[in-house]
């Protein structure tokens, strides 16, 4: 069976790097991206289960990124600093996490979007 693939957004590369670093080692397949426009380059071509990203990125926002991938069937997790800034009606279209609540609980809601990853043999 195929991996979960995961497309994750985030403009801050430490974080990127861990969240990337974090996912593979759970088992996913995960492709990062710093960028709305990378982003969209790669919905392009390639079907995530998965779409988690930031809010706030240096050519757009999350909310925008994810409303594509979840237009094109992907799960949709929005990740960012600043929950309480969101515009109306977002939590309604894409799970929530704030970066504060720590990576056990985004990974968890990683794992309520698309379960745990194919074992590898």
């Amino acid at each position: 069976m195929p991996e979960k693939r995961i497309l994750l957004i985030e403009d801050e590369a430490t974080t990127r790097e861990i969240l990337t670093d974090l996912l593979r080692g759970e088992g996913y397949a995960v492709d990062s991206v710093p960028t709305a426009g990378a982003a969209t380059t790669c919905l392009d071509v390639i079907f995530y289960e998965l779409v988690p990203t930031d809010w706030v990125l240096p050519d757009g926002n999350g909310t925008d990124i994810a409303d594509t991938a979840a237009q094109l069937g992907s799960k949709t997790l929005i990740v960012t600093g600043h929950p309480t800034d969101l515009p109306a009606g977002v939590a309604d279209r894409h799970e929530l996490r704030s970066k504060q609540s720590g990576y056990p609980k985004i990974f968890a809601a990683v794992r309520r979007a698309i379960g745990n990853p194919e074992l590898k043999a």
